[in-house]
């Protein structure tokens, strides 16, 4: 590869991932600044139920991932995987831009609540097809020996867009006070969801197509397979995609648990000062952050399956002794928030382009994108429901051992999958 073909690939790299850190933001604010907004739409329920309805309503959105990841993991094993980046991050950020525009229920009543449901399924529809598309396509582009290490990023981009939303609770909650980010300031960083969204657009319109996928194009328009093929192309690949729903389970329930509903979790579950919540959540994230690389070229010395193995095993042992630091001083949420996180980083370090070594080019996308899809809307999707639920009726031992069993069933499965790494794609 020369000179100015790997900084072409890198460029490529970079807007790839971006794309994922702006995606993640967007869909990251709904869950953070669910403490701010959720007595607008839900006013009759109280603080607690509030919270629980809205973030039902995050669920839900879940609900649409696998239909989207079928839809546009189609799409994208058949066109191409630069086309269903721009338009799957186009359907996400009009979601984001219509949450934070929706009238509150005390202006238009229960409409304001349908809105709100809307606006969370067409972010679930279009995050569910881009995001696997685009682990697709940075494995693809990636150099065999060092796609550990490179696809890390990908790792490091769902926290960083998560760290991003993070940040900019720290400034709003620095900035105004309980009473103008309960009346309108948390449309704030709704409106900036959809701006950056348009960004990422924007950013991945000239991206050009993997050679991998390339190399499949006109085979696959010129021998297209009737649905019953496909169907059975599908199934071929199902050993794999098994294992994909079991490692994603693994990972997910503590993602959206520690990442995504920490500080909110933190703030109503135990009593965190909403600007110290979001400052501990900031600097556990950054640690996340930089820990991922080094996960990363781990997985390319050692293999994939030692990572997941890791955090699994690891996440397991410590989950109990994190549950009984965690209260409502900062150094508390600091320590319980950050072993879970530089656990995980082990994980989602490794996750995508394992997930990806799994699979032949013209069912790549599709592979990743049905079992993730589905894995995150089953365990992701109602881990932050289940975890506040269960606090609230003084049960959090039974959500622990319920992660417990997620970290230890995708160990399993990664102790049961054959190591890739260091498989060329382009051979397929």
């Amino acid at each position: 590869m020369t000179t100015s073909q790997r900084s072409t690939t890198r460029g490529a790299m970079i807007k790839a991932v971006l794309g994922i850190v702006l995606e993640y933001y967007d869909f990251a604010v709904f869950g953070i600044f669910t403490p701010f907004f959720a007595h607008q739409f839900f006013s009759g329920a109280g603080a607690m139920g509030a919270t629980l309805s809205t973030l039902t309503v995050f669920a839900v959105g879940f609900l649409f991932r696998p239909l989207g990841s079928i839809l546009f993991g189609w799409w994208a094993d058949r066109r191409g995987r630069q086309p269903v980046m721009v338009v799957a991050m186009m359907v996400t950020a009009a979601g984001s831009l219509l949450i934070g525009l929706t009238p509150t229920s005390s202006t238009i009543g229960v409409a304001a609540v349908v809105i709100l449901v809307i606006a969370r399924v067409m972010q679930g529809f279009g995050y569910g097809g881009e995001n696997a598309t685009a682990y697709s396509y940075t494995a693809e582009i990636a150099p065999p020996n060092r796609r550990g290490l490179w696809m890390s990023f990908n790792g490091m981009a769902l926290i960083l867009g998560i760290l991003a939303a993070t940040a900019v609770g720290t400034i709003l909650t620095t900035v105004f006070d309980s009473h103008q980010l309960e009346s309108w300031a948390w449309r704030i960083p709704f409106l900036l969801a959809g701006l950056t969204g348009i960004f990422a657009m924007y950013l991945r319109r000239n991206l050009a197509e993997t050679e991998a996928f390339t190399e499949h194009r006109n085979e696959t328009l010129d021998n297209a397979p009737s649905d019953r093929s496909k169907f059975a192309e599908l199934w071929t690949c199902r050993h794999g995609m098994l294992r994909v729903l079991a490692m994603t389970a693994g990972i997910t329930v503590t993602f959206y648990s520690w990442v995504v509903n920490g500080a909110a979790n933190a703030i109503v579950a135990y009593g965190v000062r909403e600007q110290t919540a979001f400052v501990v959540a900031l600097v556990a994230q950054i640690l996340y952050v930089v820990c991922t690389p080094f996960w990363g070229r781990f997985s390319d010395r050692f293999g994939r399956r030692a990572n997941f193995i890791v955090y699994g095993v690891c996440n397991a042992l410590l989950a109990f002794p994190v549950l009984w630091i965690m209260g409502s001083h900062w150094w508390q949420m600091l320590v319980a928030m950050t072993i879970p996180l530089v656990l995980l980083s082990a994980a989602t370090a490794a996750n995508t382009a394992f997930y990806a070594e799994l699979f032949p080019t013209s069912l790549r996308s599709r592979g990743i994108a049905i079992p993730y899809g589905i894995g995150i809307a089953v365990f992701g999707g109602t881990a932050p429901l289940l975890d506040t639920w269960m606090h609230s009726i003084g049960m959090s031992w039974l959500f622990t051992t319920y992660a417990i069993v997620m970290s230890l069933g995708g160990a399993l499965a990664a102790w049961w999958t054959p190591e890739t790494a260091g498989r060329n794609l382009c051979d397929d």
